[in-house]
């Protein structure tokens, strides 16, 4: 049995997340909060074997500095960080944090699982840093990828279109024509997408892959 303890900022989506792992006969959630700072003394009090913990907290990082606590007081406590965030470099601060595995939000739940008992297993489980073959299947502009990369940078529209003097309404257009292409029913999950697989690295000139 794999004892559970779940950090997930957004109640209805911990509440979610509670309920489908529950089903899972050979897990067991033993505690939950929407607060990352209360993990180190939960894990105390409950000694779970997994802590599966969100990286963004209202108010901050929070993931990533407990996860620094937790693993210099327990070690022994596997740790899986998530986000719904396309930014390479929470990837980076997760393994330097000491987190033992990394998933984004958008997995689905077998592949959730799998990254559960590899972690448990003593594997661990990060996204993709180098470029695989295919890239070039996506079939971008030049002004389409770097769209894609301000996407990945976090900027919204409006603010895309006064980095690139272009009109709000043909960003849009051009996102439109990316998921077309691509598709993808978002942008958010193909900028997921691009940065787990090293096609863009976010805040970086250079985009492996695309050009």
């Amino acid at each position: 049995m794999i004892r559970m303890i779940l950090i997930e900022d957004q109640q209805i989506l911990l509440d979610s997340l509670s309920e489908s792992l529950e089903l899972v006969e050979d897990i067991e959630i033993v505690a939950k909060s929407t607060n990352a700072a209360e993990v180190v003394p939960l894990c105390e009090f409950y000694k779970p074997d997994l802590v599966l913990m969100d990286i963004c907290n209202e108010d901050g990082h929070v993931g990533i500095s407990e996860t620094v606590k937790l693993k210099r007081k327990m070690p022994q406590i596997k740790v899986i960080l998530m986000t719904a965030m396309p930014d390479m470099s929470f990837v980076h601060a997760a393994k330097e944090a000491g987190a033992d595995s990394f998933v984004y939000k958008n997995i689905n739940k077998e592949d959730l699982l799998k990254s559960i008992y590899a972690t448990m297993q003593n594997y661990n489980r990060f996204p993709e840093e180098e470029v695989a073959p295919g890239a070039a299947e996506l079939d971008l502009t030049e002004r389409e990828v770097e769209i894609l990369r301000l996407v990945c940078r976090g900027l919204s529209r409006k603010e895309i279109s006064e980095t690139l003097f272009l009109a709000e309404n043909t960003v849009r257009n051009n996102i439109n024509r990316i998921l077309s292409k691509t598709g993808f029913e978002s942008i958010a999950q193909l900028a997921i997408f691009a940065v787990s697989k090293g096609y863009i690295v976010p805040d970086q000139n250079d985009s492996p892959g695309l050009g």
